[in-house]
């Protein structure tokens, strides 16, 4: 479905609420059948003695550095929770379930997972506790939600859902313990995606589309819901089969003078990066009056790239990056880059079969 101008937003809603993430990109289905299930007893007591089942979750490693998703061991195209140091070496598997997941974030005392279960047409915000081993929903399954940013004291969790019976997307924050449900925009007739709480705590930075015109630009509003304002917007940029033209999926530097975002800037309909056509990574400085283009050349200037995350240092950013055929037989691939944050210095973390998406840095 090509995105036209002239759309309106309710028809918008039934192209973009599954949109929330790059896996509605994926050309084979996602089969979310668990494949752990246990031998029976009469089994076990005529093979191999009983092992016990591996933990759903496992602390972060002290080499950790970074989060991400991946199904590189599910047994299915299921992804799972991941974290590996900086240099791609030294993976482990999180988390064990029998879902999806999809955007993941941490709090800073590495303890508390925000992560975001389910399938594209309904997703869930879990608060996972990697010293307990608790895993808890904090949104209710009649909804439709996903988020991943922690406030900085780690006692609240931002992300956006649409509620059941409803066709727009709201911002919503909620506390850890999953009381104190907040809407923090509540505009019936426009979609709010993609929120990120910055490092000092004063903002929060998300994606708006109201639908005049059909495009998604960067905003900022108090932790309240207060001072909203549009930072940037952007005339180059094209819609996709999926998703309107604009920028997504906002990230702060560590001294928030600066957002990451994506958008789409070339979409032919022939396959192009399994459809997904190629979007570039900008860097936008907090007044809106700087714009740096970081992935307009090398490599990745024909790639799909998307979910951008800065270092602790600020000096280096992750993100995905798609690219090939839209046959994944045909040598589709989704792997982790890095580069520095002039958008020089590139590097691959990952070069698997496998997908691996969504990286976040650890604080």
């Amino acid at each position: 479905m090509h995105v036209a101008e002239s759309l309106s937003l309710t028809a918008c809603s039934q192209g973009i609420l599954g949109r929330i993430s790059r896996a509605q990109w994926l050309v084979l289905p996602i089969v979310l059948a668990a494949l752990f299930g246990e031998p029976s007893a009469e089994a076990d007591e005529r093979s191999a003695p009983h092992r016990p089942e591996p933990a759903r979750l496992r602390p972060l490693p002290k080499t950790a550095k970074l989060l991400f998703t991946s199904n590189q061991d599910a047994g299915t195209h299921r992804w799972e929770v991941y974290a590996m140091d900086a240099r791609g070496r030294h993976v482990t598997r999180i988390t064990r379930t029998d879902e999806n997941h999809f955007l993941v974030g941490i709090d800073r005392s590495r303890r508390f997972i925000a992560a975001t279960r389910g399938t594209e047409k309904r997703k869930r915000v879990w608060l996972l506790d990697l010293k307990t081993g608790t895993e808890t929903p904090l949104t209710d399954p009649k909804n439709h939600a996903e988020g991943r940013s922690f406030s900085p004291d780690g006692k609240w969790i931002v992300f956006w859902m649409v509620k059941a019976g409803d066709q727009f997307s709201d911002i919503y924050k909620i506390r850890r313990d999953g009381t104190g449900l907040t809407n923090l925009t509540r505009t019936p007739r426009a979609h709010e995606f993609d929120p990120a709480w910055s490092n000092s705590g004063h903002a929060i930075a998300y994606s708006f589309n109201n639908g005049r015109p059909h495009r998604f630009v960067l905003r900022t509003m108090a932790p309240d819901g207060g001072r909203v304002r549009t930072v940037y917007t952007t005339d180059e940029s094209v819609a996709t089969a999926i998703f309107p033209a604009g920028v997504y999926d906002p990230g702060w530097s560590p001294d928030d003078k600066w957002l990451l975002v994506e958008k789409p800037v070339r979409f032919t309909g022939r396959g192009e990066n399994g459809t997904a056509g190629v979007w570039r990574i900008l860097k936008v400085s907090a007044d809106g009056r700087h714009v740096v283009d970081l992935t307009g050349q090398g490599a990745h200037r024909n790639s799909a790239v998307y979910t951008p995350s800065f270092s602790p240092d600020g000096d280096t950013i992750v993100f995905t990056s798609r690219y090939g055929s839209a046959d994944p037989a045909r040598g589709l691939s989704i792997n982790l880059l890095k580069m520095d944050s002039n958008g020089k210095g590139l590097r691959q973390l990952t070069n698997t079969p496998h997908w691996e998406q969504f990286a976040v840095w650890i604080r």
